[in-house]
């Protein structure tokens, strides 16, 4: 048995464990504000630190580049993401799993849509950023559970429930990434067309070929 005592932190090293924590909020403030105003690729980081007030050497204690610092705007919101569907399971206990954590998400996403236009218009290869991939991989474990018991009952046949919760988080982002470009529709209106093709399915015809034949447009006239 290990009786070593723990560690405790000094007074000064919490006081300046909390600066440091203020800091970087503070540099991920105005960088939020900075992309906002002037696009990613223009915004510069002596622009970033002269909003936060902080001197450029103080920036690379925290931050490698602005790459690193839209990557961790990225993973905060994210944190906001699983934290506000832990509220919604907490205080909806008895509601259906799948289709709170898929409200809660888009309503939460809708909020941040600023930052989603941001990681679109940064480089291509931050949406498979190492972090960001982990914390899509955080927000599938939300739907895990509740397809591994559905898995029990025989309710999935022999459909692997860590699968189905991967592909509902990648339909869950690309219904994320429609609000890069335009506002509409709202969360609620997105998880309805969401929880109708989990529920409904597309018609069989779409997928075998066979059965009534959908109605075509009209041709316009010339």
């Amino acid at each position: 048995m290990n009786n070593t005592p723990k560690q405790q932190n000094t007074p000064e090293q919490s006081r300046v464990a909390r600066r440091r924590a203020r800091v970087r909020a503070e540099l991920l403030a105005a960088a939020r504000q900075v992309f906002a105003r002037r696009g990613y690729q223009d915004a510069t980081i002596t622009e970033i630190t002269e909003l936060a007030d902080v001197a450029m050497g103080t920036f690379y204690l925290h931050f490698r580049d602005k790459e690193e610092l839209l990557v961790a705007l990225a993973q905060d919101t994210l944190q906001v993401l699983r934290e506000q569907v832990h509220a919604a399971i907490e205080q909806h206990a008895n509601a259906p799993l799948v289709p709170l954590i898929i409200r809660t998400l888009l309503r939460t996403a809708y909020e941040q849509r600023d930052l989603l236009l941001l990681l679109s218009a940064g480089e291509s290869h931050l949406l498979a950023h190492p972090h960001l991939l982990a914390g899509q991989k955080g927000l599938a474990e939300h739907f895990i559970s509740a397809l591994r018991a559905a898995a029990e009952t025989g309710l999935l046949a022999s459909y692997d429930p860590v699968l189905l919760a991967h592909l509902l988080v990648g339909m869950l982002m690309r219904a994320m990434n429609w609000w890069v470009e335009q506002d509409e529709p709202g969360p609620d209106a997105m998880a309805d067309h969401l929880l109708f093709l989990l529920g409904q399915g597309l018609p069989s015809s779409l997928l075998t070929g066979k059965g009534p034949v959908p109605p075509q447009a009209p041709m316009a006239e010339n």
